[in-house]
């Protein structure tokens, strides 16, 4: 066979497969946050607040194929199962998480994990620090004043600690794990072939 039909050969090929390959891309206005492909892993909310996991099989004009990953974690091990045959819309999605923040399948059903996966900071982000913070430190100057009798400055102390709890408890309010879908986020299916369709 001569070379220059094996190299058109071979450029049909890679052709047919690269225009296969649409991606799911998440964007806030015109920047791209996250992308997603065929065979990549996806962690998604959907509208009824249910949260799902695992691999996009097919990538359409405004849907995707999709296969739930379930594992499950025992003392000597753990069980993978796939349950494929799911097709959801773009609008069928309300959020999807940040980068970092893990959902994972835990009493029958996915969750986002609530140490806060990798997330950067969660600790300090999440307000978590300074509740425990908070409470550690009321907690000490009580007990302190009960052993030595003495509640002179006891007030002002409490009244620190109760900040830094208020200080958590605004953050944690305020913190997000999630990118909901919205007027700033939107979802949107690049097609290799050209044709791009953006779903609010």
């Amino acid at each position: 066979m001569p070379k220059l039909t094996i190299l058109l050969f071979l450029f049909s090929c890679n052709t047919k497969l690269y225009a296969q390959n649409d991606i799911l891309v998440l964007k806030k206005g015109d920047r791209t946050v996250q992308y997603f492909y065929k065979d990549s892993y996806i962690s998604f909310q959907l509208n009824n607040k249910e949260w799902l996991k695992g691999i996009i099989n097919k990538i359409e004009n405004d849907s995707f194929y999709f296969t739930k990953v379930m594992v499950r974690y025992y003392t000597m091990g753990s069980d993978t199962t796939y349950v494929g045959g799911y097709h959801f819309a773009v609008t069928d999605i309300l959020s999807l998480p940040k980068r970092g923040v893990q959902i994972d399948f835990t009493d029958e059903r996915f969750s986002i994990t609530r140490n806060g996966g990798h997330q950067h900071w969660y600790w300090i982000k999440s307000g978590w620090l300074f509740r425990a913070l908070g409470i550690g430190y009321a907690t000490l100057n009580v007990v302190n004043g009960i052993i030595v009798k003495d509640f002179t400055n006891l007030g002002s102390k409490l009244g620190i600690a109760a900040g830094a709890v208020l200080v958590g408890v605004v953050l944690k309010h305020s913190y997000q794990l999630t990118h909901r879908r919205s007027k700033n986020y939107h979802l949107e299916i690049i097609k290799v072939s050209g044709n791009n369709r953006v779903l609010q």
